[in-house]
């Protein structure tokens, strides 16, 4: 019971901290619209390429799959025994899930903001850097430092690093850290933070990039006349680099469903519209089928439906005329906010499609999918599951997003 009243408290700390900063960026963008126009965010039993980052928002689900470049969890074969997640991860996932609620993106602008703005606020919701997957230098100090002098140095040199970085500031006034691009013009700091991402989709981080890094740093060090703090040696990085890789190839997999026809004629363009519509699924990005996301966390599809043969698409113009033998259900595993809970939602659908649809269920392998092999591919999302967050990284956390995405 102490536990839990603890963890109601910190999150209610952190909801609070967090409205009351989106309270401060409301008034500032009303300052500036006034002042501009007069008015007031392994597995055993796997068969990699990890996945190209999405262009667009939070949509880091992948295209449609095909076997060449993707994992996926088998439904046969022995499973290892479950992992149970610890007492320590198990707070810590608590904890994870007030942050993200209350990190997620509010309309609190009142019609001010630009769409553009708001949506590339809406994606960037990281306010700090994040020690598990960034090499970090921080550059302390009393302040205050303009944002503008911090943001133009760095934004000279940041163009020849090739790995996901940020720069984010101590607010001078608020005491709160923040992301620099996405502060105010006026905005001041005490102190100053650069991150770079040491794994993501091409590999860990190599040397020389590390150097490149570190001479931004001092760069922006000798502008703002203040002393760096590396978060750790480049050795232990380049090793920390190497492992968190490993870590990454090891999670990075599709769970998949494939329904496929009983008959010779297949599936027709129309019955597949109307199946996937009925259980919720509506036609989005890639020409492809999503079951959207309505909560905070994970990513911004929960699964979504392709046709079983390349080029995996659906053209909308054509779908009247198109017939297919073969549909495939698929979700990224460590994306997927709870991803057990996903993939029995995705199970429900693939069944329900069967039965509209008159086909039965095949893995990957095109084998037969029974009840005992979705048994086997949900086991297999338990155990990574808990061995991502006995790691610290929450399945459809923020930090899992950057690494599997």
């Amino acid at each position: 019971m102490e536990l839990q009243l603890a963890l109601l408290l910190i999150g209610c700390i952190i909801i609070g901290v967090v409205a009351l900063t989106a309270y401060e960026r409301v008034r500032s963008s009303r300052r500036r619209f006034t002042a501009d126009h007069g008015t007031a965010d392994s597995p055993v039993g796997i068969t990699r390429v990890r996945q190209a980052p999405a262009s667009t928002g939070m949509d880091i689900n992948p295209g449609p799959p095909h076997e060449q470049h993707s994992r996926f969890l088998k439904s046969h074969g022995a499973v290892a025994p479950a992992v149970e997640i610890t007492p320590d991860a198990d707070m810590y996932e608590q904890l994870n899930d007030y942050e993200q609620a209350a990190l997620m993106p509010l309309d609190l602008s009142l019609s001010l903001q630009d769409p553009d703005e708001q949506e590339a606020q809406g994606v960037n919701r990281q306010n700090m850097p994040d020690e598990k997957v960034d090499f970090i230098v921080t550059l302390p100090g009393k302040g205050p430092v303009p944002r503008d002098l911090a943001l133009g140095v760095y934004k000279q040199n940041e163009y020849l690093l090739e790995k996901p970085r940020h720069i984010y500031g101590l607010g001078y006034k608020t005491g709160l850290w923040s992301n620099l691009e996405t502060d105010p013009e006026h905005s001041q700091f005490r102190s100053i933070a650069i991150s770079l991402q040491m794994v993501d989709s091409k590999g860990p981080i190599g040397e020389s990039e590390l150097n490149t890094f570190t001479q931004l740093a001092l760069k922006l060090a000798d502008t703002l006349h203040r002393p760096t703090k590396l978060s750790m040696p480049f050795e232990e990085a380049l090793d920390k680099a190497r492992e968190l890789d490993e870590f990454c190839e090891t999670n990075d997999v599709l769970a998949s469903i494939n329904i496929i026809a009983n008959g010779p004629t297949g599936f027709s363009g129309h019955a597949i519209d109307q199946a996937a519509r009925q259980y919720g699924m509506q036609f989005g990005k890639m020409h492809i089928y999503h079951k959207k996301n309505d909560q905070a966390l994970g990513c911004q599809h929960l699964f979504s439906l392709a046709n079983c043969y390349q080029p995996g698409e659906f053209d909308p113009v054509k779908l009247d005329r198109f017939r297919t033998q073969g549909l495939t259900l698929f979700m990224n595993v460590p994306c997927a906010y709870q991803p057990v809970r996903v993939f029995e939602q995705m199970v429900q659908v693939a069944k329900g499609m069967c039965e509209k649809l008159d086909g039965h269920l095949e893995d990957h392998e095109h084998h037969p999918l029974t009840d005992q092999g979705l048994m086997v591919i949900r086991a297999q999302i338990e155990r990574l599951t808990a061995e991502m967050t006995n790691r610290g990284i929450i399945p459809g956390s923020a930090t899992a997003m950057r690494l599997f995405s």
